[in-house]
């Protein structure tokens, strides 16, 4: 799978792909999976952007196609890669999977600082269903909920 700007390369991750997912996502998250969380995900959708056998960013759902419908667990790009379009390429490959697997709804979650991230999901026809504050006190807490529904 090759993105349009033809530097890198989507490709679903592998075993040997836990190590470099692990740095950036240590770079992007502050509460971060540990690898007992990625290794499971690699049955299910997980994709990584490489260029040059380097490990930029990735995307990791999970589908039900019994219940046609998907939840975008994690995505991340490298900081040092960002506003490249990694995660609109990512974003662009994983909803394609999802509409072939005949899934009818995707979500995921936004952190509210976040609006960088939000547009980007708006983009591809995202939706806020609801605003979502674990602890009131504790404004990161809060995320928008967000869907995409396929027609």
């Amino acid at each position: 799978m090759q993105p349009s700007d033809g530097a890198g390369v989507i490709r679903a991750a592998q075993p040997d792909d836990i190590a470099q997912i692990m740095a950036v996502e240590r770079l992007c998250f502050p509460k971060q999976w540990n690898e007992s969380q990625f290794c499971p995900a690699l049955r299910d959708l997980f994709l990584v952007y490489e260029e040059d056998g380097r490990i930029l960013g990735f995307i990791v759902a999970c589908a039900c196609e019994v219940a046609r419908r998907a939840v975008i667990m994690r995505i991340a790009v490298h900081p040092e890669a960002q506003g490249r379009g990694i995660a609109s390429h990512l974003l662009e490959q994983a909803l394609a999977i999802l509409r072939d697997k005949k899934i009818a709804t995707v979500e995921l979650d936004v952190e509210i600082p976040k609006t960088n991230a939000k547009r980007l999901y708006e983009k591809f026809g995202f939706k806020t269903l609801k605003v979502v504050n674990v602890d009131a006190d504790y404004e990161n807490d809060a995320f928008y909920l967000m869907q995409l529904r396929f027609a």
